[in-house]
């Protein structure tokens, strides 16, 4: 099959994915008014507004060299034959600036294609975005009201801590508070944070005489980011580029998984969204997690 007709079919696709409602036609024709011949219609998209019918001719170019000024005024011929109500013209190559210039005076929108899909007009794609990084130095502390003796012992933070309901054990004091920073159960807001319980229930720990005890354990985090700018590749989008106004219109795009040491490798670090050189169209924020041997060691410092 020619390559102009599987142009048509992806701009047919694309076209049916940004108005999933509206009747999407490949290669069809139309009677003229003023040649009163039948004229051929790469894409036409049908659609109503109340009582009024709405068609939208879409002429698709796979040429070797930007459309010119005369493919605009071509094109805007047929447009005025059939009695279309908009007209859309798509180029993977682009325009000229002459073309944008006549096209925007006829009110014709300009397009290229902007599909991932594996074809001959396969785009990759990425946009500007921030990586921001969170992490945090974590302190540990204890509140402690029975009619009990109480000491702190080297090593207490890694004493199992069990629920004082069921007697259930939940796991470390501090197991348990990097486990729930990790999965973004803390703050994570830059600056401050004081007296975070580390536990949602009432717990029991050793007293530090082989006695299990009431105790309020909470952490304090001293939370601090790092910015990165960079350009995340897109792996999935199906749509639009606005040739004249500039901007992608689709309906969803994907991302890959963000990889951070190829983040802090090769983006470049800022220290706020102002320094950035373009404004990005996404943020990023992930936590940077702690391991539990780093977590023991830490907590094995405190003491």
């Amino acid at each position: 099959m020619a390559d102009y007709k599987e142009l048509e079919k992806l701009v047919a696709r694309i076209q049916q994915q940004l108005a999933p409602k509206s009747e999407v036609i490949h290669n069809t024709k139309l009677m003229g008014r003023r040649t009163q011949r039948m004229r051929q219609i790469d894409v036409m998209v049908k659609d109503k507004v109340a009582q009024f019918g709405i068609n939208i001719i879409i002429d698709c170019k796979d040429y070797r060299h930007p459309v010119d000024v005369k493919g605009v005024e071509e094109f805007y011929g047929l447009l005025d034959d059939v009695g279309a109500q908009k007209g859309v013209l798509v180029c993977p190559k682009g325009f000229t600036d002459t073309a944008k210039v006549r096209a925007e005076g006829l009110q014709i929108d300009l397009y290229s294609p902007v599909d991932t899909d594996p074809h001959k007009w396969q785009a990759k794609v990425a946009i500007p975005a921030l990586s921001d990084f969170r992490s945090a130095a974590i302190s540990f502390g204890v509140t402690f009201s029975a009619p009990l003796p109480m000491r702190i012992l080297p090593g207490f933070f890694n004493n199992p801590v069990f629920s004082k309901q069921t007697g259930k054990q939940l796991g470390t004091i501090a197991g348990c508070a990097v486990e729930r920073w990790n999965n973004g159960g803390f703050p994570t807001g830059v600056g401050e944070h004081e007296n975070l319980p580390i536990f949602d229930e009432e717990v029991t720990s050793d007293n530090g005489y082989g006695m299990q005890a009431p105790m309020h354990l909470y952490v304090g985090l001293h939370v601090t980011r790092e910015l990165y700018f960079g350009q995340q590749p897109i792996t999935k989008i199906s749509g639009f580029r606005d040739e004249i106004k500039g901007g992608v219109i689709a309906n969803a795009f994907q991302v890959g998984m963000l990889d951070p040491k190829e983040v802090e490798k090769s983006w470049t670090k800022i220290k706020d969204e102002a320094e950035a050189p373009i404004r990005p169209v996404i943020t990023m924020t992930g936590l940077v997690g702690w391991a539990k041997p780093e977590s023991e060691r830490i907590v094995r410092g405190l003491f």
